[in-house]
């Protein structure tokens, strides 16, 4: 019954967001040209939807520099995620991508029926198993509740107020001469809205994706009955997510000064005191060692890139 109610919460919550978003696109399209602003923005947002789910998660992967791991050439990682999958209740076994990158990184991609999670090589050269085992649940747990689907949608309706915000914009500035002029009128309220409405956006799509991580670290646990050890993998992330810069200038509190409402992810240190009192337990709990690491082919790890250096700290 907690089970039921946590998820009908997030569910009426994650609704209220999208309507909202679904409002404010609404009030840009009408704002631009009336009803068939809206139309044309809302067929605009469908089309892009249609498409978007058939890209191949190995086209995305590809964009990353990513390789395909075979169950021959990781077959710790692949037994891990064939179990966890498994528990999650999914059809089959999400692929796994190895990410040539120095950063510590780890994504799903592709809809319910097609995804697959991408691992970077720090990522897997950093975590311990255990850590990992945790890293892959939080991944599989974004499969199972369709979170790419949602966050992708969530995405669409943000870069079509975008866009028809600018063109909004332009337009102004077109007739700019002709208000100066006093041949036409500048709908102020209009303006304003189209001046906000980007950033009321960006603000709900933020904190839907910090819904969304808070779900699927305690669907994790659920799936692995260890909260301790995926809290260990988000410090580790956290340590290794400032850069140089931010090491040698103290600016490693960046993260808990910026403003929740700013992050894509929620406070780290929220998490982990969340995921430390979760107090779940299972008979078939899965053996996590403490040690050791999963081991990578040699000719993959060849094409792992360098950082570059770019203003306020490296990237990968």
């Amino acid at each position: 019954m907690p089970e039921f109610g946590h998820k009908l919460k997030n569910f009426v919550h994650t609704l209220a967001l999208f309507l909202c978003m679904a409002v404010i696109l609404s009030l840009v399209g009408f704002i631009l040209a009336g009803i068939e602003g809206i139309i044309w923005a809302a067929a605009l947002g469908v089309l892009i939807l249609v498409i978007t789910p058939n890209i191949s998660p190995s086209f995305i992967f590809s964009m990353y520099g990513g390789k395909l791991l075979t169950a021959d050439n990781a077959p710790g990682l692949y037994q891990i995620t064939q179990e966890l999958a498994a528990r999650a209740g999914l059809p089959s076994s999400p692929p796994l991508y190895y990410l040539p990158s120095q950063m510590m990184n780890a994504f799903s991609v592709g809809t319910s029926a097609n995804p697959a999670i991408g691992l970077s090589d720090a990522l897997i050269s950093a975590l311990t198993i255990r850590e990992i085992i945790a890293v892959l649940a939080h991944e599989i747990s974004h499969i199972q509740h369709n979170d790419i689907r949602v966050m992708t949608y969530a995405d669409v309706i943000s870069r079509i107020t975008n866009t028809l915000s600018l063109a909004g914009f332009l337009l102004i500035f077109i007739n700019l001469p002709l208000f100066f002029l006093g041949l036409v009128t500048i709908p102020w309220f209009a303006l304003g809205v189209l001046i906000v409405a980007p950033t009321i956006m960006s603000f709900l799509q933020l904190s839907l994706s910090r819904m969304k991580e808070f779900d699927a670290d305690r669907a994790a646990v659920l799936l692995t009955n260890d909260p301790e050890g995926l809290a260990m993998a988000l410090s580790k992330l956290e340590i290794y997510e400032a850069s140089i810069f931010d090491i040698l200038f103290d600016r490693g509190r960046r993260n808990t000064s910026e403003p929740s409402i700013l992050r894509s992810h929620p406070d780290t240190e929220e998490r982990i005191k969340r995921l430390l009192s979760l107090k779940e337990h299972s008979k078939d709990a899965m053996k996590y060692p403490n040690h050791g690491r999963f081991d990578i082919p040699v000719h993959y790890q060849k094409s792992v890139k360098k950082p570059r250096w770019h203003l306020g700290g490296f990237r990968y």
